[in-house]
């Protein structure tokens, strides 16, 4: 019991240093206090190490997912433009579409105009009923003809004329919105095919005339040449020469004025 015993405190990395029995401040409360607050939090080294690993691992983390939200940041930002972009162009397009569905519905109400003053025309008499059957059954004809070279070579037998013009005039509509679509070069490259087969459609006929003008001169020489020879009898006629002109002798002035001279020294003298 009256042994003495000696204090421990906590050094550096752990190591536990004794005090001294002797020392004045060896069994007071403010020195216990005092060893308790110098105890250090890390034992080891390693709980060190594993801390500043865990930390940059963290680090690194949030790195890589800075970068992934800057990376989907710029994937927003390129698909925001283009479809910026792309409404533009389709507003532009559908503007354009506007303007041409509005010129073609001046164009069909000029033509309702001028097919209802026919109307009006034809319903006041002022042409016959034979005349206008005639005319209806030619048009109605050349309907036909554009039904079936246009649209289909089978007439069917419940359409007539009006309805053959509404399809002949919805395949125009689509033909014209389809070309709209087709892309400027292969519009151009079609022309200039077109233009070259035309060229070469207008060569050909001509040579073709050509021949057969070169046909028919052989074939007028090679009758000339086979036809009998005719000698001609008697005199060869000639035309008759035209006989001279009358000259009219003109006197001079000076004699003139001496004949009046002496007509009035005659009568008045």
């Amino acid at each position: 019991m009256g042994r003495s015993v000696a204090l421990l405190w906590a050094g550096p990395m752990g190591a536990r240093i004794p005090i001294p029995p002797h020392s004045h401040t060896a069994g007071t409360p403010h020195t216990q206090l005092w060893l308790q607050e110098l105890e250090l939090y890390f034992t080891e080294p390693q709980q060190l190490l594993d801390i500043f690993t865990k930390l940059e691992e963290q680090n690194l983390s949030l790195i890589q997912n800075t970068q992934e939200m800057e990376e989907t940041l710029e994937e927003l930002s390129f698909t925001l433009k283009n479809t910026q972009i792309r409404m533009d162009r389709e507003v532009n397009q559908l503007k354009q579409w506007i303007t041409t569905l509005m010129m073609s519905i001046a164009k069909e109400e000029e033509m309702a105009a001028e097919l209802q003053l026919k109307a009006r025309v034809f319903h006041f008499g002022q042409y016959k009923g034979a005349l206008e059957d005639k005319v209806l059954e030619s048009l109605n004809h050349k309907v036909l003809d554009v039904y079936r070279h246009c649209v289909s070579t089978q007439q069917e037998s419940n359409l007539g004329t009006v309805q053959m013009l509404t399809i002949i005039e919805q395949q125009l509509d689509d033909l014209l919105e389809n070309l709209e679509r087709v892309p400027q070069i292969k519009v151009e490259q079609a022309e200039k095919a077109k233009e070259k087969e035309r060229r070469q459609r207008l060569r050909e006929e001509k040579a073709k005339m050509q021949k057969q003008q070169q046909e028919e001169r052989l074939q007028r020489a090679q009758a000339r040449a086979q036809a009998e020879i005719k000698k001609k009898k008697g005199r060869k006629l000639v035309c008759r020469s035209r006989p001279p002109a009358m000259k009219t002798k003109e006197e001079p002035e000076f004699e003139l004025l001496d004949k009046e001279k002496e007509e009035q020294l005659f009568f008045f003298t």
